[in-house]
């Protein structure tokens, strides 16, 4: 028989968004200076993804807007965080590189988007960090439009191979902080439509990587 305080507690997704949102809104200040080290990585992810200068894009968990300054300055951009703070960085590099972008308040877990809304989907840094990273996959696909994109760009773990002690013994730290160190890419993709087309490391010496995952036929999706 539960407790009181136990039945009135919200589920633990719900104490798990509302950590991510209070622990990235007190990074905000310093974000790009954390950020720093997978700089290199983000720009090589954005050179192989090469959106086409007219395309729809998304960024989906926008941090401060640091993808901005590898996009075609044509293309159309939307960008989307779950913390306010993070937002208005976004907005005021925009104003900087002197490109226009809706930048606007939202969740990745359930994008305020119609369906078929973008030719191109930025997860970059993102499935490592927010509590349910198969629905972030699922939403973004939704909004992809036939033939769409989504280019993720992070941490996981390689195919087959199990976490080291290290990761392991880090990994709860790392996921309270910063991020989970031990997902894996290709079981989030499982069940969905989404084919993985490429797959590369990225940067700091393979630990993160670079993938195009691209909308299929509506058939559970197969890993090339």
């Amino acid at each position: 028989m539960p407790t009181e305080s136990t039945a009135s507690s919200p589920p633990p997704r719900t104490w798990a968004r509302w950590w991510n949102r209070t622990r990235y809104r007190l990074y905000a200040p310093v974000y790009d200076a954390l950020a720093w080290p997978m700089e290199r990585g983000r720009q090589r992810a954005l050179r192989w993804l090469d959106p086409a200068p007219d395309a729809r894009i998304l960024l989906s968990g926008c941090g401060t807007g640091l993808d901005l300054a590898y996009l075609p300055p044509e293309t159309q951009v939307t960008a989307l965080d779950a913390v306010p703070a993070m937002v208005r960085r976004t907005k005021a590099r925009a104003r900087t590189l002197g490109r226009a972008v809706d930048a606007q308040v939202g969740d990745a877990h359930a994008l305020p988007f119609e369906d078929d809304s973008f030719d191109v989907v930025l997860l970059h840094l993102l499935l490592s960090v927010l509590p349910d990273p198969g629905a972030v996959l699922a939403e973004a696909a939704r909004v992809l439009a036939p033939g769409g994109r989504i280019s993720i760009y992070d941490k996981f773990l390689p195919p087959e191979t199990p976490p080291s002690l290290l990761r392991r013994l880090g990994n709860p730290v790392a996921r309270l902080l910063v991020s989970d160190f031990n997902r894996r890419l290709r079981p989030m993709l499982a069940g969905t439509n989404l084919d993985l087309v490429r797959h590369r490391e990225a940067g700091l010496w393979g630990l993160y990587t670079a993938s195009v995952a691209r909308l299929g036929s509506g058939q559970p999706g197969r890993q090339q």
